[in-house]
């Protein structure tokens, strides 16, 4: 996260977190890369190896001051074949023209890998496939990957031909429940309405995977249906409509929608997403970004994408901006259904026509289709099909915190351990997306508690690496192994949430969580946590604290038994640790509760 449509690049379940889509889709490739974008050494320096924040300041200097230096033979890009204006195989998109740009910019040639940005995608592109070396409008705060500065913001639209004179400035607006609304079918605007009651006189664009094949199916012409007078307002990602308007000439208004919910996030920032290790290339982008400035923005405006302001951004743009949500939806309500289905008739036409069963289970699962769902295993679909790029029905609705959908797959014999094609289960990605209730079920109906995840982290520390301490909390109680050491530097749970400082009272962490680092770290405790345990350098959790001047931290350590005259394997203390780093809160915190 954290329901973009594919435009967007992510899933907006509940509008309160950006996750990648899950759609299956079929992958395209007719240039196959066939190097990184790595050129003469700049993989070599003190942040090889490492993921970006494993770098201490000095480290992240050095690669910056490589990245000015690093020459690129080839980019290697996953990109959609089929999804304007923002790319297509005769790269014809937006997202193709800023590629050309920066491509030139650092003399390197680009080199496509086409796949629809559906599924998996970043696992897909740089997993174990490591098919590409970026990915371009990923939502900036996207998990698993390093971004690079945000390129633009933008948002969520309402479209209506010129000539019907509306004024709607709220989706209470009454007018929206009389008029044909079209609104695409995983979309955060889409569930925004339907919290507005407009779901009766709404039409919903199915998520397709034919869109290269049949460009009549791309989310774009939605606002096409409104310019030939089949809708009277497309409710759309505002990029698809400013192209209409720009460059087709479309005799439209566009009207923002990001000011009209306060609960579902409908702006974005977006950048471009590299591996966690690239570095230097996150770096090298950034410079080639903000040299290429004009020329990027001439390309968006000639685009006609609906800039909102951001302040971050190589495009600051002049839209109003929402601001911070400071409300969220829960678990519960985001797997509620909107009442948005596909018809009987229309899910035996398909299948008479020679639809995939099993693809069009995994598209109702996606869309939390309980009726469509059921009504598809009636017709011998296999819950246990994963889709094209290996995720699982069951893996989908956890991520989503979809419980009735769960509770449907499981009883029609969905394998609650079955891995996916990059072995992670549903447990895993439940705890990924922080969907507690998700997590409640799955253990409460056989999950692995204690079956490992990928790159050598368990589930907890896996949770507590990617932030997501309420599921962390809830695998403490479930009986997870405190004092199991993960990654190759032999971290332990405590060590990982060590480093985490309290959340400010607008941080998002408090805002869309119940629990912080602090409650986490006692609840280790509670479970016997070994509170002195050194990982491979012989640093303890309170060391970790002392450099990350994390005093609150560092008092609850000191008064659960932590010994602070411990020295690492370069002899320094937890006081000498942050007496280096300068951190006057750690050194006061520990000079008042260290006798000397």
């Amino acid at each position: 996260m954290p329901v973009l449509p594919r435009s967007a690049r992510c899933l907006m379940l509940a509008g309160a977190l950006l996750i990648t889509a899950l759609f299956a889709s079929t992958a395209f490739a007719d240039t196959a890369p066939t190097q990184p974008a790595s050129s003469s050494g700049y993989l070599q320096g003190p942040w090889a190896g490492k993921d970006f924040d494993e770098l201490d300041q000095a480290e992240i200097d050095a690669a910056k001051q490589a990245a000015l230096h690093a020459r690129f033979r080839v980019l290697r890009v996953c990109a959609d074949p089929g999804n304007m204006p923002l790319s297509n195989r005769k790269q014809q998109g937006y997202e193709n023209k800023i590629l050309q740009v920066l491509a030139r910019s650092m003399g390197a040639r680009l080199s496509y890998y086409w796949r629809a940005y559906t599924g998996n995608v970043v696992g897909q592109a740089f997993g174990t496939a490591d098919e590409c070396d970026l990915l371009v409008d990923m939502p900036v705060h996207s998990e698993d990957v390093l971004s690079t500065i945000p390129i633009y913001r933008t948002t969520y639209v309402l479209v209506w031909r010129n000539n019907e004179r509306l004024n709607i400035r709220s989706l209470s607006d009454p007018s929206l429940k009389r008029l044909r609304v079209g609104v695409f079918q995983i979309s955060a605007l889409r569930r925004a309405l339907a919290d507005h009651g407009v779901i009766s006189n709404v039409t919903v664009w199915p998520v397709a995977s034919d869109t290269e094949w049949v460009p009549a199916h791309q989310p774009w012409n939605q606002v096409e249906q409104v310019v030939d007078g089949k809708l009277d307002i497309a409710a759309a990602w505002g990029p698809m409509a400013g192209w209409l308007k720009t460059m087709k000439g479309a005799p439209i208004t566009i009207q923002p929608t990001n000011l009209m919910d306060n609960d579902i996030p409908m702006e974005f920032s977006l950048g471009i997403s590299v591996p966690r290790r690239d570095v230097v290339l996150k770096f090298a982008l950034d410079d080639a970004l903000k040299a290429n400035r004009a020329a990027i923005q001439h390309i968006l405006d000639q685009y006609g994408v609906p800039l909102v302001t951001c302040a971050d951004c190589v495009i600051p743009g002049n839209l109003p901006a929402h601001g911070s949500y400071m409300q969220h939806m829960t678990a519960d309500t985001a797997g509620q259904p909107t009442h948005w289905t596909v018809s009987r008739a229309q899910l035996d036409k398909w299948l008479a026509e020679g639809a995939s069963v099993n693809k069009e289970l995994y598209d109702a699962v996606l869309a939390n289709d309980i009726d469509r769902t059921s009504y598809l295993i009636g017709k011998g679909a296999d819950v246990n099909e994963p889709s094209n790029l290996g995720t699982s029905p069951l893996t989908v609705a956890a991520r989503a915190g979809c419980i009735p959908m769960m509770q449907l797959l499981v009883e029609h014999g969905a394998k609650v351990n079955q891995p996916d094609s990059d072995g992670s289960t549903a447990l895993m990605g439940a705890v990924m997306r922080n969907q507690t209730k998700s997590v409640q079920f799955l253990l409460a109906h056989g999950a692995d508690l204690h079956k490992g995840a990928p790159r050598g982290f368990t589930l907890l520390s896996l949770a507590l690496e990617e932030h997501q301490y309420d599921a962390a909390y809830d695998l403490i109680k479930a009986g997870a192994n405190v004092n199991t050491p993960a990654s190759k530097y032999r971290l332990t749970p405590l060590m990982v949430v060590a480093s985490e400082l309290p959340p400010g009272p607008e941080s998002m962490v408090r805002v869309m969580q119940e629990h912080t680092p602090m409650d986490v770290a006692r609840a280790l405790l509670a479970r016997k946590a070994n509170v002195n345990a050194t990982d491979t350098a012989g640093v303890t959790a309170l060391m970790i604290a002392a450099a990350h001047d994390n005093s609150p931290m560092i008092a609850l350590l000191i008064q659960a038994g932590a010994n602070p005259q411990l020295k690492s394997a370069a002899g320094e203390t937890a006081r000498d640790i942050a007496v280096k780093n300068d951190n006057l809160g750690a050194i006061r915190t520990l000079s008042l509760l260290v006798r000397q």
